[in-house]
C-alpha cells in the first residue's frame, strides 16, 4: 500500500475536500493544477474536477465506489449533468446533505448512519451494489468521517469500542485497524482517501500514524 502525505486546497483535511475510488479520484474545481497533479502521481487514475451545491467539499457531501457516486438532492441538476456526461452514476438521496459524513463504501460492503431510513438504505445498496449494515462509530452517527474503507482494508476512529471494531471487521470481511491522522485526528475520514492501491493523508500525519494507516489499508 502505497501512502503519501499531501493537500487538498492547501488544506491537510484532503478527505473533506476529495473522494477516492479504484476508477477515479474526484477532487473540487479549484484545485491547483499541482494538486491535481499529485492526486493522479498518488492513486494514478483520472481526476474528475466536480461540485456539489457550488462547494468544494466534495467528500463531506458525496460518498461512492467504482460504481458510482451518491449524494444529497442539494447537487445541482448543472452539476449531475456534467458527472453523467462523464459516464458517471450519480444517485441523490433526499434529506440528507453530509452524505459523506453518513456513508462510507467499498465496492461490495459498506456501512451507514442510522439517519438514512430502510428505503434509503435500500436503494444505495441496490445503486452501488453493496450491502451495507447500520451502525455507529465511538458511539456517533459519523461513521463515513470516522471510517476510510477500501476493497483491501479499513480504518477506523481509534475510540471506537472493540465491539464496535469486531462488528465492522466481520460485516467488511477484512482486517482493519484503528488510527488517527493529521497529528490526533480521530475523524480519519476526514484526513485521508484511499483507494484499494494507495492512500492520501493530510500533510500533517505523523510517522507513527502511517504505519498504523498501513497496517489497516494494506488488508
Amino acid at each position: 500500500m502505497r501512502i503519501e502525505l499531501g493537500t487538498v486546497r492547501e488544506s491537510p483535511f484532503v478527505g473533506i475536500f476529495a473522494l477516492a475510488t479504484d476508477k477515479l479520484v474526484f477532487a473540487p474545481k479549484p484545485v491547483s493544477k499541482k494538486e491535481e497533479k499529485r492526486l493522479f502521481d498518488v492513486f494514478g487514475t483520472e481526476v474528475v474536477r466536480a461540485s456539489i451545491a457550488n462547494s468544494s467539499l466534495l467528500g463531506v457531501l458525496s460518498a461512492g465506489n467504482a460504481s458510482g457516486l451518491v449524494v444529497g438532492s442539494i447537487m445541482e441538476m448543472e452539476e449531475e449533468n456534467q458527472l453523467l456526461d462523464a459516464g458517471i452514476r450519480v444517485k441523490k438521496i433526499g434529506n440528507i446533505t453530509a452524505v459523506g459524513n453518513l456513508l462510507t463504501v467499498n465496492d461490495s460492503k459498506g456501512i451507514c448512519s442510522k439517519v438514512f431510513s430502510d428505503r434509503q438504505k435500500k436503494e444505495i445498496e441496490r445503486f452501488l451494489g453493496v450491502r451495507l449494515m447500520q451502525s455507529t462509530v465511538a458511539g456517533s452517527d459519523v461513521v463515513g468521517a470516522s471510517v476510510v474503507a477500501t476493497n483491501k482494508g479499513f480504518v477506523l476512529n481509534k475510540m471506537a469500542s472493540n465491539e464496535e471494531a469486531r462488528r465492522i471487521e466481520r460485516h467488511f470481511g477484512i482486517p482493519g485497524a484503528k488510527a488517527t491522522a493529521n497529528a490526533g485526528d480521530v475523524f480519519v475520514g476526514n484526513s485521508v482517501i484511499a483507494n484499494s492501491f494507495a492512500a492520501l493523508a493530510g500533510l500533517a500525519t505523523t510517522g507513527f500514524e502511517l504505519a498504523r494507516l498501513d497496517e489497516g489499508l494494506r488488508g
